[in-house]
Parts: C-alpha cells; structure tokens; sequence
C-alpha cells in the first residue's frame, strides 16, 4: 500500500468538499487546482480543520459514496501536479 503525503490528503479534502462531481474535475488538473483554490478561499482560517469535519461528517452521513469519492478526489490531486516553494533561507545580516 502506497502512503499520501499530508499535503496531498489536505487538498484531495478541500476538493472533497468543494461538492463538485467526480466528472468535473476527474480528467481536468486545472479545474481541479481551481476548485481547491476556491473551496480553501471559501473556508477561510482553519480551513483544513472545516474541510476535516465536513469529511468526517459526510463518512458518517454517507459511507458508502464517501470512500469513492474520496479516492477520486486522492487521483485527482496527485494528476494536477501542485507546486510546493520552499523559500531560499535567509542570511543573517549583521550590522
């Protein structure tokens, strides 16, 4: 079995609860980037913690759909190819 990143598992769930269809985001990265942009900017401060309980609720409200969507939201993430910057570190400067 393969392990996701915790950057990855954050994102498939900002799109999870974006409530958009598995075909609208499935074979598109771009829309799949845009979503998760939007579903983030929607949640605000402590987003990832909202979009965790939304998860956490629909598991509970709706199993038996929940893991697959899940899944596609996980394939969808890792197609779309996001780019983490790590900022150069910076010199001490001293006077």
């Amino acid at each position: 079995m393969r392990s996701t990143s915790k950057v990855t598992t954050t994102l498939a769930t900002f799109l999870f609860v974006s409530q958009a269809p598995h075909s609208e985001f499935a074979k598109n990265p771009a829309r799949t980037r845009e979503l998760i942009h939007e579903t983030a900017d929607r949640l605000g401060t402590n987003g990832a913690d909202r979009a965790t309980a939304e998860v956490a609720y629909e598991y509970g409200k709706h199993p038996e759909t929940a893991a697959a969507h899940m899944t596609a939201c996980l394939k969808a993430v890792e197609a779309a190819s996001f780019q983490t910057f790590v900022p150069e570190p910076r010199l001490a400067v001293s006077r």
